[in-house]
């Protein structure tokens, strides 16, 4: 039971100040904040559906707005920003289609401005916020948001709010993402909420301030002014629709449209058992220098209609890849609101929050306090934390009652942003700043009933694009050698993940420095119900090679294995490297994981892979079990064979007994009772004398009961991890510790339950703790 004693002490720890700010209801609102609270509840069907649409198109063109003000690439081109609209309150209304965990950050800095600003200097009509600081609500300072309360007589009717990325705000390293940080006074400057525009009139000392931060200050000018003008864009349509309709009818609205989402929220869980679900990574590299291994974990404890989120066993902050709260919330609003609610239009977010409790232990990497430097988490830490939020809420689809909602669930996406950021000097002698964004071409998760897909983008990032190949060269002084899909790459699966992408490319004609690159050791892309993991990010460097020579001949290169020079190995937040202009860069961006164990996908859909280039000859056979033959059709008693003994192979590695019935069990399959509870294709729920047995729904196979683990009954097999993917990868290149890969799996039919990735000596993780559930 909450008290006033309690929510007192929350106020006074959770504050924004050494602590990231944590607002709870009901909100402290000073007497001198009139909020706009009347509306209608009996608004007919066509006015209400007319309404919402408006609504819905006045936060789209706030969107396009940026589009066609910003002039930063990163905003411009890609869509690195997003809009959104929120109650009197703060309540969220609306996600617009861009960067969903900005949605999940701006409700939170408006509600700090209600609490900490509203009494001093207040809130006037016309005014307009700026911020940056991530201990009150963004990501990290590169992330700025703006927002702009809509009055109407004399009352906050609603916020108008958007997040720009913003080129460069500062900090040690160009493109503001300084891996080498060692605290928040080698980030960049953090600017606590403040009238950027004061009742009408740009504040033109505050943003002067805010761009001699920069070293791009005119594009941070005219960014500014876009998001600016964004604002004023979305308040002039939402006054509009209050003069045509009446401020009671589309503040009725508005709340319907909350309560609509709420609604279907509710809906969905029901069909969910109660449980918890848990999900776990590992950071590594912590700073420049440092070759730590750092352990994040998340949890969903799902309870009738309230969802609590918890970050326990979670490390202690450290280094510059810390992910502020107000992102860790959001990255999992996002989820909500893409992957259980994408029916909603935007408005899932707002009605998931109401039924989530967020409940951080402070001072760890996913609620660092503040003195920590943040300003990487955009690379590092906040897809991680939309990745594993992501295959949590797709685990709790996956045993739902609903076949329409087991569907929903998503493979997991990439769990870093692969990356390279250079500046120097352009072709035209101009400085500039370029951050690489071919990661937005992204690739989409398996689902329970097909692949994914490379070059589908980011689901988190709905309207990002990819960036042109010729408008970076046409900006920057560099040249693509080429960038293409990224052969075998996907994590394998019943239905394997989307392939990532890889490119390369070499300055021209300019000074180009490279001050961030992506290379990591350990995968972080979790593999779902015994799907692989993604791929890691890597780069390599070419230094004082012959692409010169080979392109004075005539010839282009298909891969950087046809160069000549010296390689010296890169590390994850490494230092800057000049480049020289016959030095080649290759990097590559993460893959989705898969879903499902890779012996059990069809034959046919991995012919066609070789076919099509996606997946090679040898890694049908090696992973899928698939023998092709020469004319590269299906050689099905090869298959047959060559999966039967992967199968012992599993458990023979595994140091178990291999049944005697392990062909017959792989060649019938199990019948599940009538309306049995599962969990996707590998478990199914059981009651016996009251207590629950976890069993393999391929065999019917007893694994575990009660609150076990049942990973800790089932046979395991630990591999280095620098043997999983593509490319071998020797971990003691990046850091000391030992990290393996785990595959468990069940002890009749050799079935992959399920896979993870650990450092040696830490606990399997518990993935999943259903309370009782009927057979």
């Amino acid at each position: 039971m909450t008290t006033s004693h309690s929510i007192d002490n929350h106020r006074k720890f959770w504050d924004g100040n050494l602590h990231a700010y944590i607002p709870v209801e009901p909100l402290q609102i000073p007497p001198s904040v009139k909020l706009h609270r009347n509306y209608k509840t009996d608004i007919d069907p066509i006015t209400y559906e007319v309404v919402r649409h408006n609504l819905w198109n006045a936060n789209l063109e706030q969107g396009k707005i940026v589009e066609n003000l910003a002039v930063s690439p990163i905003t411009l081109e890609t869509r690195d920003f997003q809009t959104a609209i929120f109650t009197e309150d703060a309540e969220i209304l609306f996600f617009g289609p861009y960067l969903q965990y900005f949605g999940g950050m701006l409700d939170v800095m408006i509600k700090y401005v209600i609490e900490k600003r509203g009494e001093e200097p207040g809130i006037h009509d016309g005014d307009v916020f700026m911020q940056n600081d991530p201990w009150v609500g963004t990501a990290h300072q590169p992330d700025v948001g703006i927002f702009a309360p809509v009055y109407w007589e004399g009352e906050i009717f609603c916020w108008v709010a958007n997040c720009l990325h913003q080129n460069d705000v500062g900090g040690t390293t160009p493109g503001s993402f300084c891996p080498g940080a060692k605290d928040i006074f080698h980030d960049p400057p953090v600017f606590p909420p403040m009238r950027i525009v004061k009742e009408g009139k740009l504040d033109i000392e505050i943003e002067a301030a805010f761009r001699r931060q920069s070293r791009t200050p005119v594009n941070v000018a005219l960014d500014l002014r876009a998001a600016i003008a964004a604002c004023h864009a979305s308040k002039t349509r939402i006054l509009g629709l209050i003069i045509k309709y009446g401020p009671e009818t589309v503040k009725g609205v508005m709340k319907k449209i909350l309560d609509t989402s709420e609604n279907a929220l509710l809906e969905r869980l029901q069909t969910i058992p109660d449980g918890t679900w848990k999900e776990r990574a590992y950071q590594e590299v912590a700073v420049t220098g440092d070759r730590g291994v750092y352990r994040i974990e998340l949890s969903i404890t799902k309870k009738g209609d309230t969802l609590t989120i918890e970050n326990n066993g979670t490390e202690e902050q450290a280094g510059a890849i810390n992910l502020p709260f107000a992102a860790w919330r959001g990255a999992i609003l996002s989820a909500f609101n893409v992957i259980l609610l994408a029916d909603q239009m935007g408005a899932g977010g707002g009605g998931a929050a109401r039924h989530c409790t967020f409940n951080p232990t402070p001072g760890t990497m996913t609620c660092p306090d503040y003195g920590v430097a943040v300003s990487p988490a955009g690379i590092y830490a906040t897809e991680l934390g939309v990745a594993m939020a992501n295959t949590l809420i797709s685990k709790m689809l996956l045993a739902s009652s609903d076949p329409a909602l087991r569907q929903l669930a998503l493979s997991t996406t990439n769990g870093q942003w692969q990356i390279h950021i250079h500046s120097g000097i352009n072709q035209r002698g101009e400085y500039y700043v370029g951050p690489m964004l071919d990661t937005m071409i992204g690739s989409s998760g398996a689902t329970p009933y097909r692949d994914g897909s490379f070059a589908d983008g980011q689901w988190w990032i709905p309207e990002g694009q990819g960036p042109n190949v010729e408008g970076y060269e046409r900006d920057w002084p560099i040249l693509y050698l080429y960038r293409k899909e990224h052969q075998d790459s996907a994590g394998a699966g019943k239905f394997r993940g989307g392939n990532g992408g890889i490119l390369a490319y070499m300055p021209h004609k300019g000074q180009v420095g490279l001050g961030v690159y992506t290379a990591e050791g350990i995968p972080k892309t979790s593999g779902v119900l015994g799907g692989s993991p993604g791929t890691r990010g890597e780069t390599v460097l070419i230094k004082n090679s012959n692409i010169l020579n080979i392109m004075t001949s005539g010839r282009l290169i298909d891969s950087v294995e046809e160069l000549e020079g010296e390689r010296p190995p890169l590390t994850g937040k490494g230092p800057a490297i000049e480049l020289g202009a016959d030095d080649v860069l290759e990097w590559n961006w993460g893959s989705c994981a898969g879903y499902g164990d890779p012996l059990d996908r069809d034959p046919e859909l991995v012919r066609l892979d070789v076919e099509t280039g996606t997946t090679s000859v040898e890694f049908a056979e090696t992973v899928y079990g698939v023998v092709l033959t020469n004319q590269q059709t299906i050689d099905a008693n090869e298959t047959d064979y060559l999966r039967l003994q992967i199968r012992r192979n599993r458990l023979k590695e595994a140091g178990a007994q291999i049944s005697s019935r392990l062909e017959s069990l792989t060649q019938v399959k199990f019948q599940l009772p009538e309306n049995a509870t599962t969990l996707g294709d590998n478990f199914w729920f059981k009651q016996n004398n009251g207590t629950t047995h976890i069993c393999c729904t391929h065999c019917g196979e007893e694994l575990a009961s009660g609150e076990q683990n049942f990973k800790d009954h089932v046979p395991v097999r630990e591999e280095d991890i620098g043997k999983i993917g593509i490319k071998d990868v020797n971990l003691e290149r990046f850091v000391d510790a030992e990290v393996i890969y785990r595959e468990f799996f069940c002890p009749s039919c050799a079935v992959l339950l399920s896979t993870e990735v650990s450092r040696k000596g830490d606990q399997h993780l518990h993935d999943f703790m259903l309370e009782q559930v009927t057979n």
